[in-house]
């Protein structure tokens, strides 16, 4: 199982309301990736509740079987269209991807 975790800040020149109105816009479009590629095993969109400026505003966890699965959503026209929404109000953003079973800490 591969995890792939995204975080992203929007504009930080937008007004509070242009920023509401992206989140929501990126926010609903990628929740609908889950019912259009069939390689998401799990699939979680979060917003930050906090007002912290260094704070990201929003979080994608996402799982995959494998690797390959993970580079077919990737390239898949869905997820790429949605990359294109985000990148109209992206300001940074930073991922990770790693093995879930090679991180398991047990006592």
């Amino acid at each position: 199982m591969i995890k792939h975790v995204v975080a992203f800040k929007v504009n930080s020149n937008y007004k509070k309301e242009e920023k509401e109105v992206a989140i929501k816009e990126i926010v609903d479009a990628l929740e609908k990736l889950p019912s259009k590629i069939e390689q998401i095993k799990s699939y979680e969109v979060s917003i930050n509740v906090t007002e912290k400026s260094n704070a990201m505003d929003f979080l994608l966890i996402s799982e995959f079987d494998n690797f390959e699965d993970l580079q077919i959503y990737q390239n898949h026209h869905e997820h790429i269209a949605v990359v294109a929404i985000i990148a109209k109000h992206k300001e940074s953003s930073w991922f990770v991807d790693y093995f879930k079973e090679e991180f398991l800490i047990t006592s």
